[in-house]
């Protein structure tokens, strides 16, 4: 075992905050190619505090450059999450003709009372004229008041084509709002989706996000809506469900029964997926919070606390179970140029055997597809050790993911309490099992089946070794292996 030292838990593939807090990816939008990514942040602490928008960009959704703050907190509120969509066609009037075009964020405002109450939560608007890199806070802000609900906020905006209205869908409690407007200021309510549908806890759904997309080998599109649990999740707590459907500028219609429930992740650490808006080429790119709201603030990470997920490229696919979102690495990473066969690719592994994809701890990828024998298990050891392992046993039915997390960096309380787990996906019948795993510091991120089904896990552990596969029964062939080691040592943020 390798122990780390310095800034043990700190990733080199994923992005963090320099200092301080992160949750929920805001804003992302796209711009003279490049990614911008806001997110919720805290600059003076590592727990929760009042909410500001960190700033980073990126050429290929691997490399970020951090950037000042862009919006904070002033008498009129915190800045909870939000979106970011450019307005060509300048129908807020916020923009001269001459200038590039514009960018506009939605975003909650709240003012938390001295009293320790809940704050009101309304939408406020943002602008910048240099392509994202400075804002002005309208004015006139609230654009939209609450109408009296205790949860009112997570405002995602698009465009809707063929209506030529601006959507916006926020969080109303346990349903989303549906609004529409023709300037980006004046908002009137349309339809509201979800009290009987999908999954529910006695906490508000958040961060919803809205978008068309394509059937894969079909003219077909079919709208989805993202949306946030905060604690009844399949793994347990925070996770996000996702709905397909159509819209049709006014409503949106389930495609499922409505107890239909379908998770973009089965892990459980994966919250609050947000997608890039504006991308040019119309794809679908998610990236999500690397965390749970049961121990968020009590992992034991330093000066810093959260992570976000790798970027997923998603697609929409007809599967047995009907109809699916696939995720994938986009190709802006460059992952496919830098996988390498591993010397073990073609041979099998047979009861009691292991194989340890390298001998001292680095960041790294496998892409693999493994054939079972029925009855054949296997033990995936992200880290080589027993903070984190995956069981995978192939049945007559099909395969069976056990995850199995325990404790071994000490935390604060909550932590304590709600870390461990364990935890079983089915997954259906397949002659192989494919998989492509991304593994850093204090994560596990595992896409399955071609993205079917993804389960990502943090993991803090500072005595790990390399990612390690064991054949507890029968024999798993290694039909085909690669591996990319990166090294620890390498940054992927810098400041600006």
């Amino acid at each position: 075992m390798q122990q780390l030292a310095k800034d043990p838990y700190r990733p080199t593939m994923h992005f963090t905050p320099p200092f301080g807090w992160m949750n929920d990816p805001n804003g992302l939008v796209y711009i003279n190619n490049e990614y911008h990514l806001f997110y919720q942040y805290f600059p003076y602490a590592n727990k929760w505090g009042p909410m500001h928008w960190g700033h980073a960009v990126s050429a290929d959704l691997r490399n970020w450059q951090h950037l000042p703050p862009a919006l904070v907190p002033d008498e009129k509120g915190m800045c909870f999450s939000g979106s970011a969509v450019i307005d060509w066609k300048n129908s807020s009037g916020l923009f001269n003709d001459s200038e590039q075009p514009g960018v506009i964020a939605l975003y909650t405002a709240c003012i938390a009372p001295s009293n320790g109450t809940d704050g009101e939560q309304m939408q406020s608007l943002a602008y910048s004229r240099d392509g994202g890199f400075s804002w002005e806070k309208l004015e006139q802000n609230p654009i939209l008041a609450n109408p009296g609900l205790k949860d009112f906020r997570d405002p995602k905006v698009i465009w809707h084509e063929e209506s030529q209205h601006w959507i916006m869908v926020i969080t109303e409690g346990q349903e989303i709002g549906f609004y529409r407007s023709g300037d980006l200021n004046v908002w009137e309510k349309i339809s509201t989706f979800g009290l009987e549908e999908g999954a529910h806890d006695p906490l508000p759904w958040e961060c919803p996000d809205l978008f068309p997309i394509q059937l894969e080998g079909s003219d077909e599109t079919y709208w989805v809506l993202i949306v946030g649990v905060q604690g009844c999740s399949f793994a347990g707590g925070s996770g996000t469900q996702y709905f397909i459907g159509q819209f049709d500028g006014e409503n949106f219609v389930n495609h499922h029964e409505p107890e239909t429930v379908l998770w973009l992740d089965y892990g459980r650490d994966y919250y609050a997926a947000q997608t890039w808006s504006d991308v040019a080429d119309g794809s679908r790119v998610a990236i999500a919070w690397m965390s749970n709201w049961q121990y968020a603030n009590e992992v034991p990470t330093r000066n810093w606390r959260s992570a976000m997920s790798a970027p997923r490229s998603m697609k929409l696919c007809k599967t047995d179970a009907g109809l699916r979102l696939l995720s994938e690495i986009p190709k802006e990473w460059g992952l496919e140029m830098e996988r390498q066969t591993h010397p073990a690719s073609g041979t099998s592994l047979n009861q009691g055997h292991s194989l340890k994809l390298s001998n001292s701890y680095q960041a790294g990828v496998v892409d693999a597809t493994l054939i079972f024998e029925i009855g054949s298990e296997l033990k995936i050891a992200p880290f080589g050790n027993e903070s984190l392992v995956y069981i995978v046993c192939r049945s007559e039915a099909g395969y069976h993911l056990t995850t199995k997390r325990v404790i071994a960096d000490e935390g604060e309380e909550n932590y304590q309490k709600t870390f461990a787990s364990d935890v079983m996906l089915d997954l259906p019948q397949n002659d192989e099992l494919n998989l492509v795993a991304l593994i850093d510091r204090c994560s596990s991120e595992h896409l399955l089946q071609q993205g079917e089904f993804c389960v990502t896990d943090l993991s803090f552990d500072s005595y790990v070794s390399g990612y390690e596969l064991t054949c507890i029964k029968g024999a798993v062939k290694l039909e085909r292996l690669n591996f990319c080691a990166q090294s620890v040592g390498n940054p992927t943020t810098k400041a600006a």
